[in-house]
């Protein structure tokens, strides 16, 4: 389980609220992003440490709002209550604006604490002033406002409070589906995964009206079947679906007849993301049509939001103790494909050697080609390719390093996956990778079927990692090996420097780094003692 103030604090950042927790003496303790970047807050550049409460009473004899401020945070920090909420205007010279603040007492670790929240609530205000000239329509402006007012600070607050507080993945999952349908007019909640292999969306966890089944049939994504589910069409388009009125919706009967009848009138789908990375869907019914409009659905997405990054927090964790690897095999058929290009244009088979960063962060892939002839001015050509460089020339072909600045290789290392096999003979490109869960295989496999036409998944497997991995060891020699040592290393593993006879000289493959001879072999020494050091768990007193 993450640290929980580690997860609070991840799970604050993505709120559209700006919160801060002060402790027993009203000191500011911690604030969020929103809060960091609100304009015009006195508090804006020095909030950490800052006296909320001393500072506020500076202006209480100017401004009743702050009088009335500063006696509500007292009465909570004495005891005497338990929260407290006003609404008070922050005009600027450039706008005019309203908020809530809101201050709630809690205990942390045995220590009392107080939250404190300020809501905008401008466009409430300015709808009221408008609307004075119709006493109904202000009634019912207030009445819809005050209703989305109850669900972000009644719904955030608990819905965050599940996710922080949960240690697993199943149990954010439950709880958060158990807090929705605990309020009108949600009667039922299910969140859905994503089976990489099929393309099956099962739901996971769900809680609902006793009276209410959950369907029994997985969806299929792409199919023609279940193509009118809203959590199909959520997860495909990756933005939020909606059915204001099923009784008019003549296909919810074919993918859930249980639900179109009176219990049921509306629903909404929406995708849980954190960045590339899709967790599943969570799919939201109301007994009531019309719910999830344009004040309701974006309180629902910013709590998406929420539970995401609540997900990732916890896969991150899991992926730093796990044994668990997910190995990705595909088949790519497509000609604009770079490395697939470059075999068709040679008439040569490539095969993938490594991978490594120059200083930039530019990837450098190194490949073999069967072919020598016109290798290095046809990859020189392709789109992506910034630079081709000979690293060494064999009997039957070369050893190329490209630098690619666009496509697949790049996109594949922001999704954290780690490629082990990436070879082509004839039309069709074989990539096996590494990923660090399913989510992430997802994630990529997605990536990939979007930028290539024909693309065939030959495996997806779960394994466990040895005890001591070379990962391991090359999580420690990122630490140590400067880049400069890491990339000699690299260079001269991937061009068989260490075979003999030798291919390739300390020549050569300093010239493809532009550093003189004694400078690559000064870098390579270093790099290879630490390499040893690490190995035989050595206690190095030089970094050289």
């Amino acid at each position: 389980m993450p640290p929980r103030d580690a997860l609070a604090a991840a799970a604050l950042e993505t709120l559209p609220i700006t919160v801060a927790v002060l402790d027993d003496d009203g000191e500011i303790l911690l604030t969020n992003e929103s809060w960091r970047a609100f304009e015009g807050d006195e508090l804006s550049t020095d909030h950490v440490g800052v006296n909320y409460v001393a500072t506020a009473a500076m202006d209480r004899d100017d401004d009743d709002h702050a009088a009335r401020a500063v006696e509500g945070i007292e009465a909570i920090l004495a005891g005497d209550r338990e929260t407290f909420s006003m609404e008070y205007p922050c005009h600027s010279p450039q706008q005019k604006r309203w908020f809530l603040m809101r201050a709630s007492r809690f205990s942390a670790d045995g220590e009392m604490r107080v939250s404190v929240i300020h809501l905008d609530i401008t466009d409430r205000k300015l709808a009221e002033i408008a609307a004075e000239a119709s006493a109904e329509q202000v009634r019912e402006e207030h009445r819809a406002l005050e209703h989305v007012l109850h669900r972000v600070d009644g719904l955030v607050r608990d819905v965050t409070d599940a996710a922080v507080g949960a240690g697993t993945r199943d149990e954010i999952e439950r709880q958060v589906c158990q807090r929705l349908v605990d309020t009108e007019p949600y009667v039922l909640a299910w969140i859905g995964r994503v089976d990489v292999a099929t393309q099956r969306i099962t739901p996971q966890t769900w809680a609902g009206h006793d009276d209410i089944p959950l369907e029994d049939d997985e969806l299929v994504l792409e199919s023609e079947d279940d193509r009118s589910h809203p959590a199909v069409q959520a997860l495909e388009a990756g933005d939020s679906h909606v059915i204001q009125d099923l009784e008019s919706f003549e296909a919810a009967d074919r993918w859930w007849p249980t639900c179109a009848g009176e219990h049921v009138q509306s629903v909404a789908a929406i995708p849980l993301e954190y960045g590339d990375v899709t967790y599943g869907v969570l799919v939201l019914f109301a007994a009531e049509s019309g719910v999830f409009d344009g004040r309701e659905l974006p309180v629902l997405e910013s709590l998406a939001g929420t539970v995401s990054t609540a997900l990732n927090a916890i896969e991150t964790q899991q992926m730093l103790t796990t044994e668990t690897v997910v190995e990705l095999e595909v088949a790519i058929e497509d000609p604009s494909l770079f490395v697939t290009s470059l075999a068709d244009t040679l008439e040569a088979m490539i095969t993938y050697r490594g991978l490594t960063y120059d200083e930039s962060g530019t990837p450098l892939a190194f490949f073999h080609v069967d072919e020598i002839d016109g290798a290095v001015d046809v990859a020189t050509n392709i789109e992506g390719v910034e630079q081709v460089t000979v690293v060494t020339e064999y009997d039957d072909g070369l050893l190329l390093e490209l630098a690619l600045v666009d496509g697949l290789v790049p996109a594949l290392a922001t999704h954290g996956a780690v490629i082990q096999r990436f070879d082509v003979d004839g039309r069709v490109a074989d990539l096996t990778l590494e990923l660090p869960n399913g989510q992430s295989a997802r994630a990529t496999y997605n990536m990939i079927t979007e930028r290539y036409d024909r693309v065939e998944l030959l495996s997806y497997q779960e394994s466990n990692r040895p005890a001591k991995t070379p990962r391991d060891v090359s999580a420690q020699l990122d630490e140590r090996l400067t880049d400069r040592q890491q990339m000699a290393l690299q260079k001269a593993y991937y061009a068989d420097y260490f075979e003999w006879p030798r291919d390739v000289s300390g020549e050569e493959l300093a010239a493809s780094m532009g550093v003189s001879r004694s400078t690559f072999h000064q870098h390579l020494r270093a790099a290879q003692r630490k390499l040893l050091e690490e190995l035989f768990a050595a206690d190095p007193t030089s970094e050289g």
